[in-house]
């Protein structure tokens, strides 16, 4: 079998990959497309995954499978497919000696857009790293999350599809030299609360040993829609001109509906509604026989994480929301709708997914607007206030509920961090045309993975050795495939790494690391943030 045209068997067949070079010159070896569960089209859409069919002979591993039918998030052109469910494998050799340890990556994107393919996520860093790296396609927006809350689409496929792919990977992962008895996943936004969701759920139990969550978790309000699924399905089928209430007549119509127009549809039914990003979304999915969220996340998370767990956020999580078109009022100066909206209506500045919760705690959208804007009224010159106000509800709120839950189950292997390298030429500010300070989500991404589609427009961003980027790539990478190794992120100090990475510990001050090109061991209370929402309106 020659290097540059590897074979391997896995449970449907044989599959043929390529010899691939890295930005450094350095050969790996890659699989790309390969099918994870059947085709979920025709009777399958909306299905849970099914497996993957046999096929004989060779097949061809050399190029992406589709990505999932989605609006693209940048142009706004629909692309995609309905047949998503692929995965891609990427090792340094498939030599039977010792297995190495295996990293699953699920995508984010608000759960209705991105891939796992190179485009963002390459994987030129990690594979270095003597690890055996899997990205993968899951089902997105109305195709991944649609509930009629009847046992004929019940939700969550998505989820499901993900679950389905670290299946195969238990099968098959051994023909690629990884360990199936040493997998972590690891995901960022929406898909480090699907990272959460896998860890917390008794259908995905037994299926990895590590977790890592970059900037999400199930204790997100984007991460949930809670309520009453099914009346957005009505709606949806409604729009499209099917007036019924039956799940089983509305369900058999939406499978007929062309993919496209299906995207399209459930794009324009969706609410201007403050930050709320789509309609089909994870959902409690208890009408399913075999259900991945069968309580309210917020419930469900307090079984706590049983395996060795590393979570975080980056210092500016929120810019990233203000570069959305819905708050286009941050770059126009005489278009201040978002601030009417919100002196209005004060409740607005809850996300509907935390509503309840907040109320039950005594904490009203006059109380949020006291705590981030005083007593004047919003305005556009109030950018920066509105920015923490996002990056809190949004993110690091959710984010400390899952340690203190963690802290208190006694935890010994939960790890936290805050990643705070401020890049001139962040990809997200640069595309967004933002200007905020500080370190905004998904900004951690290239040091992690390096994004192919700067080939395609002819920019360099090869880190140079020697170079601050170049060394804060290599301690990430360094840190995670440690973790992925042995469970411990920093098993030994070296002249890269030289700080010991300590757990969170029972009590209300917790450590972290401040991941920069120096780590350093820092500690926080919750009553130090201005997410403790209850704490200072009780200040105040």
């Amino acid at each position: 079998m020659a290097l540059e045209s590897p074979v391997v068997n896995v449970t449907q067949g044989q599959l043929r990959g390529l010899l691939e070079k890295n930005i450094y010159d350095e050969p790996y070896l890659a699989f790309r497309g390969i099918p994870y569960a059947k085709p979920p089209t025709g009777p399958l859409r909306f299905k849970d995954p099914q497996p993957p069919e046999p096929w004989t002979g060779i097949r061809e591993a050399k190029s992406f499978g589709n990505v999932a039918a989605q609006i693209d998030m940048f142009t706004r052109e629909l692309i995609g497919s309905d047949d998503c469910l692929y995965l891609n494998v990427y090792t340094s050799s498939i030599e039977a000696t010792s297995k190495r340890a295996v990293m699953v990556w699920i995508h984010g994107g608000a759960f209705i857009h991105g891939s796992g393919d190179s485009t963002i996520y390459g994987p030129d860093y990690l594979v270095r790293k003597d690890v055996v790296l899997v990205t993968i396609n899951y089902r997105l927006g109305v195709f991944g999350f649609l509930n009629i809350e009847h046992e004929v689409a019940t939700g969550n496929q998505g989820l499901k599809d993900q679950v389905m792919a670290l299946r195969w990977v238990q099968e098959n992962i051994s023909s690629f030299g990884g360990d199936p008895n040493n997998v972590t996943i690891f995901g960022e936004s929406a898909g480090a609360a699907s990272v959460h969701y896998l860890a917390i759920s008794p259908l995905a139990e037994g299926l990895f040993h590590k977790a890592i969550a970059q900037s999400g978790v199930v204790a997100n309000p984007w991460a949930i829609i809670s309520k009453e699924p099914k009346q957005y399905v009505f709606r949806l089928a409604a729009s499209l001109g099917k007036e019924t209430t039956d799940p089983e007549e509305v369900i058999e119509f939406l499978k007929s509906v062309d993919t496209f127009e299906l995207l399209k549809a459930a794009n324009n039914i969706l609410e201007s509604k403050h930050l709320i990003f789509g309609h089909f979304l994870p959902t409690i999915d208890d009408k399913s026989p075999n259900p991945i969220v069968p309580q309210h996340p917020f419930q469900q998370m307090k079984r706590g994480i049983k395996v060795p767990f590393l979570l975080g956020h980056n210092t500016c999580e929120g810019a990233f929301l203000v570069g959305q078109e819905y708050n286009s009022a941050f770059r126009e100066k005489d278009s201040n709708k978002v601030f009417e909206k919100f002196n209005t209506d004060l409740d607005l500045l809850i996300h509907q997914e935390l509503q309840d919760k907040l109320k039950k705690e005594g904490i009203s959208g006059h109380d949020v607007k006291r705590i981030y804007f005083g007593d004047r009224p919003i305005n556009y010159n109030m950018k920066q206030e509105y920015v923490d106000y996002l990056s809190d509800m949004m993110f690091i709120q959710g984010i400390f509920d899952v340690v203190q839950i963690q802290t208190e189950l006694n935890s010994s292997n939960t790890y936290l961090y805050k990643f705070s390298f401020e890049d001139d030429t962040s990809l997200m500010k640069l595309k967004l045309g933002l200007d905020f300070p500080g370190t905004m989500h998904a900004d951690e991404l290239p040091y992690l993975f390096y994004p192919s589609i700067l080939r395609g427009l002819n920019i360099d961003m090869k880190f140079k050795p020697g170079s601050e980027k170049h060394k804060l790539s290599e301690i990430v990478t360094q840190m995670w495939t440690d973790f992925a190794k042995t469970g411990n992120p920093t098993p030994m100090t070296t002249d890269l790494v030289s700080v010991i990475w300590k757990p969170v510990r029972q009590g209300d001050t917790y450590d972290y690391l401040n991941i920069n090109t120096t780590l350093k061991m820092e500690t926080t209370k919750t009553e130090e943030h201005t997410f403790d929402w209850k704490k200072i309106k009780n200040k105040l």
